[in-house]
């Protein structure tokens, strides 16, 4: 699109005055001629010096015109000299007598000099004096050469011929006006369209059959770094595309835009003059012509790059959400398993212990109950670690520092990982404390350290690297954790260990915190899906940075240490104490029921069971002052412990409740439960001891 010309008013003014500049030299040189003429055939001497006199005035006129003098001045001054002219064709006997004819036309050069309403004026002022010259004719008041009835007749002429030139100037004038209204109608339009197609964030061209370049707007020429003109005067589009696009092919598609005549739509990628790769969507549009001929096309081109950008990064998002949801299922699955086992090992614990309370028990049944002893905490362990990976897991938050527990496992890693790897640790004085679970962070360290140790390849040397850093992360930080969307921004103490080992594929990083899973051999346990639930216990969180062949780095970042106080651990009780008192068992397992029944009755006291939160409330309903305490469990069918511990406070607010789970103390606190105490599945006969301890206290 071509820039839009001065405006309409400057146009034409500049061309009235190019115009009355050729008028007045034309005027100045035929009345020259004229005067030779006349006074050489020496029929009309007078009007040849009139001839003369105004030819003169004419090329005055005509030197102001082009020294930019007032153009209604010389208009003026030319129809005042037409009026001279024209009068003394009438009032001397000219060329033979015929100069009365050549003043009817004197309402064509009014018209022509002067716009229709400044015209009228002059052709009137002609015609007035026209009048006045017959009226002295009629009245012998001076001599005319032409009678009263000839300057009636032109008179009657000149009319005609004012009301023709009138009418014809009049039209012509409102043609004009209009050509100039939608002229400037045009223009504006055309300015509007300007900025609409510069400002547009589209890339717009257009060819003509020739595959000359006709347009292109501003964002196309910013890409190409080159400007409208420039385009214009390169002239040929193929060579501007191959000297901007090295190797572009897009004009063999505008080829094909132009020979097939439908929408061709493609996606491009173009190597931009602001070092930016854009990618683009481009549709081209044949422009039909004459005789269905293509007269040329269209191209848009719109950029998609950040649009691809931000769908390739839901996409990523919408896979760590994935990622985290299947974790997420993975953990509650485990948490339920590991709760019911916790009930069967209750049973199961306290049973042993109940056994190897008897006496005069045999050495060999000793060995065997110290064994199943053995395989029953074992358990419990592994329904620790489930927990843990669900984030239900038992915590016991203290203050430490993570240099301290590393030298206190740096024997213990150095013989797990093998001669064949060397061991470095490397601690940041800027490192903060941190409250955690320390034998849950110590599960951590070992874990990674053992997996770190298990990437290397057989039979070569291997270099393991424990660091200990401060790291603040802040709230608009593109830090990617594993099996958590984020972390809170804040302060962390980050722990990493890093390997050289085999690395990992994007395939195998994607399933290493799945329980079971292993590139090694089978039945390795949890490990790392146990990690992703410890982490999320502690609000805490894990980045994995591992190529294939080029090792591994896991970083954990554990909030750091806020100054809370630290609840101390619970004393130990004397195992020789007996108590006194009546407590209501309640459990849903019959054998969490008779082992806990059982085991309390070791401890002196009398026993109520009820196998379910209704039954415990009629129990306990009929007789509640006959109650010291209450063991509660928290889950159970129908009504569960949460709601019947708000009804057993109803009946009697002061009674001490002790809520038991397979779950840790945080996840009853969840349900809307504040027990007086908790206790944790599996327990032994000493925790029953020490809880049984603070209840009559």
């Amino acid at each position: 699109m071509n820039p839009v010309p001065q405006s309409s008013a400057e146009s034409v003014f500049a061309n009235r005055r190019k115009l009355m500049e050729w008028v007045h030299l034309a005027s100045a040189i035929t009345l020259a001629l004229f005067a030779i003429i006349h006074f050489m055939m020496g029929c009309c001497y007078a009007l040849s010096y009139v001839e003369a006199a105004l030819a003169l005035v004419m090329m005055v006129s005509w030197q102001l015109v082009r020294r930019g003098a007032s153009l209604s001045a010389i208009e003026n001054m030319l129809m005042s000299s037409a009026v001279v002219l024209f009068s003394a064709l009438v009032l001397l006997d000219s060329l033979y007598a015929t100069g009365i004819y050549w003043a009817a036309g004197y309402p064509f050069v009014a018209y022509f000099v002067q716009p229709a309403s400044r015209a009228r004026y002059w052709v009137g002022l002609f015609v007035a004096e026209l009048v006045v010259l017959t009226g002295i004719d009629a009245a012998k008041w001076l001599s005319i050469p032409y009678s009263a009835g000839q300057l009636a007749c032109l008179i009657s002429a000149v009319i005609f011929y004012w009301i023709l030139a009138h009418i014809y100037k009049a039209q012509l004038e409102l043609r004009q006006f209009q050509l100039e209204e939608s002229y400037l109608t045009l223009a504006e339009q055309q300015e509007r369209l300007q900025v609409i197609l510069d400002y547009s964030p589209i890339g717009i061209w257009m060819l003509d059959d020739d595959r000359h370049i006709r347009f292109l707007n501003r964002t196309w020429a910013n890409w190409c770094e080159t400007a409208e003109s420039d385009a214009y005067s390169d002239g040929d589009y193929n060579k501007l595309l191959s000297a901007i696009f090295p190797g572009c092919k897009a004009w063999l598609l505008d080829q094909d835009g132009l020979e097939s005549g439908n929408l061709c739509y493609s996606r491009e990628e173009l190597p931009c003059a602001d070092h930016v790769i854009r990618t683009l969507d481009v549709i081209r549009v044949r422009l039909p012509g004459a005789g269905g001929r293509a007269s040329g096309l269209v191209g848009f081109a719109i950029d998609v790059t950040a649009q691809l950008k931000a769908q390739a990064e839901q996409q990523d998002l919408l896979l760590q959400i994935q990622h985290g949801q299947r974790l997420e299922s993975l953990g509650v699955m485990a948490g339920g398993i590991a709760h019911d086992f916790n009930n069967l090992l209750t049973a199961i614990q306290g049973s042993i212990e109940l056994v190897k309370l008897e006496e005069g028990l045999s050495p060999d049944v000793m060995e065997s109950l110290d064994t199943m002893d053995t395989a029953t905490r074992t358990a419990a362990d592994l329904c620790r670690q489930m927990l843990a990976y669900s984030g239900k897991g038992l915590m016991k938050p203290e203050q430490f520092n993570l240099q301290d527990l590393i030298e206190e496992l740096h024997g213990l890693i150095d013989v797990s990982v093998g001669k064949e790897v060397s061991l470095e640790v490397e601690f940041d004085p800027a490192a903060k404390p941190v409250s955690a679970d320390r034998s849950q962070i110590s599960q951590v360290l070992l874990n990674l350290s053992l997996n770190a140790a298990e990437s290397m390849p057989a039979g070569r040397h291997g270099h393991i690297r424990i660091t200990v850093s401060h790291r603040h992360l802040s709230e608009h930080a593109d830090v990617h954790f594993v099996g958590k969307a984020a972390l809170q921004p804040g302060d962390y103490t980050v722990l990493a260990v890093e390997d050289d080992g085999a690395g990992m594929d994007e395939e195998v990083a994607e399933r290493i915190f799945d329980p079971f899973f292993t590139t090694k051999f089978t039945g390795r346990g949890l490990g790392l899906s146990a990690i992703i639930g410890i982490l999320n216990a502690h609000d805490a969180g894990m980045v994995v940075d591992s190529r294939k062949g080029a090792g591994t780095a896991m970083h954990v970042w554990l909030p750091c240490y806020s100054g809370a106080d630290i609840l101390p651990g619970d004393s130990t009780a004397q195992a020789t104490e007996v108590y006194a008192g009546r407590v209501l068992l309640v459990d849903d397992e019959p054998g969490v029921i008779q082992v806990g029944t059982r085991m309390l009755e070791k401890l002196g006291l009398q026993v109520v069971a009820a196998c379910s939160g209704q039954e415990a409330l009629n129990t306990f309903s009929r007789d509640p002052l006959s109650f010291d305490w209450v063991l509660l469990d928290v889950t159970m069918p129908g009504m569960d412990g949460a709601e019947c511990l708000q009804q057993l406070r109803r009946i009697r607010p002061e009674i001490h409740v002790v809520m038991t789970s397979g779950y840790d103390a945080d996840s009853v606190q969840e349900q809307g439960c504040e027990p007086d105490d908790f206790l944790p599945k599996p327990y032994t006969i000493e925790k029953l001891r020490q809880i049984a301890k603070r209840a009559v206290s």
